[in-house]
């Protein structure tokens, strides 16, 4: 599974905060082809690193499931 938009959000975030990738891995000790793999939308990455990369961008995710419960990840 893609997820293109979310990917190109990431991307966007460390665009407009002046960082490269390599600058992006060394604030959140995720490797620069992780945070590829998210800015791409490829799936094949840990929960665990796509956090560290939003709280390194100080990204705040929500979500809600289809039964309303509500999940919010602070960056």
């Amino acid at each position: 599974m893609k997820n293109t938009n979310f990917g190109k959000m990431v991307s966007a975030a460390r665009k407009a905060q002046g960082l490269t990738q390599l600058e992006l891995q060394d604030l959140c000790g995720v490797s620069a082809s992780v945070i590829y793999k998210i800015e791409s939308g490829r799936d094949d990455f840990s929960l665990r690193n796509l956090v560290a990369v939003l709280d390194a961008l100080r990204i705040q995710l929500q979500a809600k499931s289809p039964l309303g419960v509500e999940v919010q990840l602070n960056g």
